[in-house]
């Protein structure tokens, strides 16, 4: 097979997966013979237990078109926790939640949002995806974009030593998967050494204005006492660290925007 096919049809598996994951018929199927999508059976069950069917997540197709109208054009969020202990980290997903839109906020109001609760920008890092030819041998080599985001982030990563609380946010398009982001944030957190009694989340937030096979992450250090009480939707997000910065713009979620559809 072509490797422009082939590149193709790993695209269309893994935009299915997502979109499937969504509507709460999660399953390891194929779509292209010899492409499996990628996704493990420990991930599908995780995910399996944290999405539950809502009516207006399916969509009548039109002429051309899918019923998956509303997944494809919404901001789809994967929030999850990380437990780790020295040289070791997992990452667990535990809620989904579906936005109308991504937000783009001007850098300063992020930086003084931040400032007002105590937390800071640790590092930000972009990725993007390489498919290597594997010319006459049968073995490929894909580097994801999650992991070049983090090797990225590595590069000017402020310490990390002193903080209690992480939260890793993940940004991409509609091809970005959950078991990427989810093996690049435990990477990340044995690179930057972090203290096991640091409390890490994650965000994983794709959106279709976002290119394909591309992610960006931000690692924000948030204050022991977090407190966002006095602030709602676009500022209460920044005040509890999910920022995205991509290509020297900024971006987020209204929190008062988003719906759930898990359990």
């Amino acid at each position: 097979m072509p490797k422009e096919t082939m590149m193709a049809a790993n695209k269309i598996c893994r935009r299915y997966v997502l979109i499937i994951a969504t509507t709460t018929l999660l399953s390891v199927v194929t779509c292209v013979t010899g492409f499996t999508p990628l996704i493990n059976n420990k991930i599908a069950s995780a995910l399996y237990n944290i999405i539950e069917a809502q009516p207006e997540d399916y969509v009548a197709p039109k002429a051309g078109g899918g019923g998956v109208a509303v997944a494809q054009e919404s901001a789809l969020k994967v929030i999850g926790d990380i437990k780790h202990k020295p040289g070791k980290a997992e990452s667990f997903p535990e809620t989904l939640l579906r936005y109308k839109d991504l937000l783009t906020v001007d850098e300063s109001k992020i930086q003084d949002l931040l400032k007002q609760v105590g937390s800071t920008i640790i590092c930000t890092g972009k990725g993007v995806e390489l498919y290597k030819d594997p010319g006459e041998t049968t073995i490929k080599e894909v580097n994801y974009a999650p992991t070049e985001a983090i090797k990225d982030s590595f590069m000017n990563a402020a310490s990390a030593m002193e903080s209690t609380n992480l939260i890793f946010n993940f940004l991409g398009g509609d091809d970005l998967m959950l078991g990427e982001v989810m093996e690049a944030a435990n990477e990340l957190v044995v690179m930057l050494d972090i203290p096991t009694n640091t409390n890490i989340s994650f965000n994983s937030l794709s959106h279709n204005t976002i290119p394909s096979g591309t992610c960006t992450i931000t690692v924000v250090s948030k204050a022991e006492n977090n407190d966002v009480s006095s602030f709602s939707g676009v500022e209460k997000a920044i005040a509890s660290g999910e920022v995205y910065a991509r290509d020297g713009n900024w971006y987020t979620v209204d929190e008062s925007d988003g719906s759930k559809a898990m359990a």
